[in-house]
């Protein structure tokens, strides 16, 4: 394998030949000509069987050359990649110091080709990159005093608006500020029901509009879009090196003298060269460097198709090993969004009245409950009236008046210190969250509230369970009853609560010391450090906070956990494959070498016996791009 073989493999270029190969191959067009040129003259003209020799010369150190230079880089980078050049120069050097001057330019002829033909089979993983890179919009329609201007998407900044048609690819990240449709969010969540959007909703660069045209209001420069940031994140995955990358490294390294002693032999034993030059043809080890990085990168195109961003290669091969998974509560195995669970009314107070009464006092107020409680209000078709007077109170709720009358919701204490009435008994049940709801006179009743667990969430611990995990575990900042509830109605193994971001920490720490590998899952600020402590970190994309993102190893553009244990499949998978691959690779290799040291495979035909592993090798890793 040359080179420009491995920086095809690291993704270093776009689509299409590199320019190194180009320039190789127009070089072996120039070499062939002078090679049929020198055969042609030496059999119409056998008196000048010179000049022809010396025209395949020509040919043979053309050709040669670069396989020449690439291999001197070899002695001082030590870079396997170079380790194919070493041993083609070896053999085109043997056959010239036999006169061998034509089998010298076809050998090199011959893996120009081989590498062609490898490229063109990798063209499948490469291009399953760049048509990621191709979803995102060329152009965006800028509003601007009240015309559309298309710009490129790179010039948006934030607070611009912008138009989206049906049909057209969201241009920048943003919040609808007008209209309604149903968006295609698959190309960066990897969903494929789409999603209804209207105003207030947030929306993502890349993802597609389907029915209806939408105003955008940009809240993030092209630069700083979840979509670039996931090409950033593939770019820079596609260039880190698993541990298993390394391993083939070090056997490559005692593999080179093998290959130069096996040959050696081979000529002290035979004293034929073209058996030696055979084996140093064939076992160019192209297939073995390909093994594991044409593996891992098919696997992360194909994690990315689902919404599952991998930042290193690394990450993706010690999934296998995770035998302990922590998880946050909320908002990671619960919807983090407060819902009603239920209206307790005092005797003699009336849900509907309390109701109306709650939700006026909620009607100024951002707080999470108050959001909860009007949502709640609108879905019952319960009108309430806007309060003349509202004052909140961070931490003990909210004082509203209409009519000169006070009403009150919040924490019970609170209430009766500030309406001077008698304070009832707590009606709340061991999941909610709760509050209550009075007038100046006399409390009217309790609004529970809950943060349900995510409907996929009992099926995601089964999942990850019968894939070898061994312990599930739940910790939350949140009191034991409503976090023991949570992990009960799971089913994980343990619960800890009241958990502040350094006992997370601390939890994480103590599982790693017992020797496991532990895989963390969380999404807020307070998830940050658990999540760089862990072996594999996994950070909720959508609703996460930046700096949970920033300490992940893997984000999840989708809310569904399911892919945890796709995650883990992936990673079986691959190392299935680069198994695979490493046999394929050698056992190839070790036949062909055998074959040439009996004399039945000549260099010309070693030289095209080669090319067949790694294509065998590239075409097992493109299965990874199958997988649904």
């Amino acid at each position: 394998m040359t080179n420009d073989r491995q920086a095809t493999v690291q993704g270093q270029h776009s689509v299409g030949l590199n320019s190194i190969l180009k320039l190789k191959l127009a070089n072996s067009i120039f070499a062939a000509v002078f090679l049929i040129t020198g055969i042609v003259l030496e059999m119409l003209l056998p008196e000048q069987k010179q000049t022809a020799q010396l025209i395949v010369a020509v040919a043979a150190l053309a050709v040669s050359l670069p396989v020449f230079i690439n291999g001197l880089k070899g002695l001082f980078t030590r870079e396997p990649c170079f380790m194919t050049e070493q041993l083609v120069s070896l053999a085109i050097l043997a056959a010239m110091s036999e006169g061998e001057f034509a089998v010298a330019t076809i050998i090199p002829i011959i893996m120009v080709f081989g590498h062609l033909l490898e490229e063109k089979s990798i063209m499948g993983i490469e291009e399953a990159i760049e048509s990621m890179r191709r979803l995102h919009s060329r152009q965006a329609r800028l509003m601007a005093d009240g015309r559309e201007t298309l710009v490129e998407p790179g010039e948006l900044k934030p607070d611009d608006l912008i138009v989206c048609y049906p049909g057209e690819t969201i241009a920048a990240d943003g919040v609808i500020s007008e209209g309604e449709t149903m968006i295609n969010q698959a190309p960066i969540t990897g969903e494929s029901v789409p999603v209804e959007a209207f105003a207030g909703v947030g929306v993502f660069a890349g993802t597609i509009n389907l029915s209806g045209k939408i105003c955008i209001k940009v809240t993030k420069a092209a630069s700083d879009t979840l979509f670039n940031k996931i090409l950033h994140l593939l770019k820079e995955a596609e260039a880190s090196k698993a541990p298993i990358v390394k391993i083939i490294e070090k056997y490559l390294g005692l593999y080179f003298p093998f290959v130069i002693m096996v040959a050696a032999l081979t000529l002290f034993l035979t004293g034929d060269i073209s058996r030696a030059v055979a084996i140093l043809v064939i076992s160019c080890p192209c297939a073995l460097i390909l093994a594991s990085p044409s593996a891992m990168i098919a696997a992360l195109v194909s994690a990315a198709r689902h919404g599952i961003m991998i930042k290193n290669t690394a990450f993706l091969e010690l999934l296998a090993e995770v035998d302990s998974v922590i998880f946050d509560k909320t908002g990671t195995v619960t919807l983090g969004k407060l819902e009603v669970e239920k209206v307790v009314a005092l005797p003699g107070s009336d849900n509907q009245e309390m109701l109306k009464y709650a939700a006026m006092c909620a009607s100024g107020s951002i707080h999470p409950v108050s959001a909860a409680l009007i949502a709640y209000a609108h879905a019952n078709g319960i009108k309430f009236p806007i309060p003349t007077v509202q004052k909140e109170l961070h931490g003990r709720g909210v004082l509203a008046e209409i009519d000169g009358k006070k009403f009150y919701l919040g924490k019970p204490a609170w209430i009766a210190e500030e309406a001077g009435i008698a304070a009832p008994p707590d009606l709340v049940g061991e999941n909610g969250i709760s509050v209550w709801v009075a007038s100046e006179k006399a409390f009217f009743g309790e609004v529970i509230f809950s943060d349900r667990p995510r409907p996929e969430m009992r099926q995601a611990i089964d999942q990850l369970r019968s894939l070898g995990v061994k312990n599930v575990i739940l910790l939350t900042g949140d009191r034991s009853q409503i976090g023991n509830a949570i992990g009960k109605a799971l089913g994980v193994d343990e619960t800890i609560c009241e958990c502040l971001p350094q006992d997370k920490l601390n939890y994480v720490n103590s599982r790693k010391a017992a020797g496991e590998r532990v895989m963390f899952v969380g999404d807020g600020i307070n998830d940050a450090l658990a999540l760089k402590a862990s072996d594999v970190g996994i950070a909720m994309a959508r609703g996460g906070a930046d700096i949970a993102i920033q300490n992940s190893d893997i984000t999840l553009n989708t809310d569904n956990l399911l892919n945890l244990a796709r995650m883990f499949t992936l990673s079986e998978k691959t190392r299935g494959i680069i198994n695979q691959n490493i046999l394929i690779g050698t056992g190839f290799s070790l036949m062909m070498m055998v074959l040439a040291s009996i004399g039945l495979i000549s260099p010309v035909i070693g030289a095209i016996a080669h090319n067949l592993g790694p294509v065998f090798v590239v075409l097992n890793s493109a299965r990874m791009l199958k997988e649904n």
